[in-house]
């Protein structure tokens, strides 16, 4: 028989926020978890263009009353599961083509993200938790080094060639 993983402390980074439209596999995987362990489901921060390309929308305005400190980015949406939306603007960075200035900017927003998270772990007194990456590959790359996992999972679905 396989054994399940059973009230461990979770924490979900991926490319799909808690509140998009359209179906997300993360998000299912978030759900599945939450049945046996304490799941963080933590949306993309906003990044700059995001800001400068949809300031008028709902969610938007949401996100920078959450950075601004005017509204809670930790949300319960049920028994063991978390939404959080990071209080942190991150930089548009996918446009740099010198590699060394796109991994310094990649880094510092790596940070801005880890400190938004910690604040958030720290709240919800997760310890020795697992970190599942569901292909964030640019915004999460430095988490591990700055978040310190027990462990972590890089989840790819996609086929790729190197």
């Amino acid at each position: 028989m396989y054994e399940t993983l059973h009230g461990r402390d979770i924490i979900v980074v991926g490319q799909q926020p808690w509140d998009t439209e359209i179906g997300s596999n993360c998000k299912n995987i978030a759900l599945e978890f939450s049945k046996n362990n304490r799941v963080l489901y933590v949306n993309s921060p906003l990044d700059r263009i995001t800001l400068y390309r949809n300031k008028g929308e709902v969610k938007t305005k949401r996100r920078i009353d959450i950075i601004k400190g005017e509204a809670d980015g930790l949300i319960e949406i049920q028994e063991n599961l978390w939404n959080f939306y990071p209080d942190c603007m991150v930089e548009s960075i996918n446009w740099i083509p010198n590699t060394s200035i796109f991994n310094l900017l990649n880094l510092l927003n790596n940070k801005k993200l880890a400190k938004s998270i910690a604040k958030a772990i720290s709240r919800l007194q997760f310890k020795d938790f697992i970190l599942f990456n569901d292909n964030e590959m640019f915004k999460g790359y430095y988490l591990n080094d700055l978040l310190k996992p027990k462990t972590s999972i890089y989840y790819s679905r996609d086929y790729m060639i190197a």
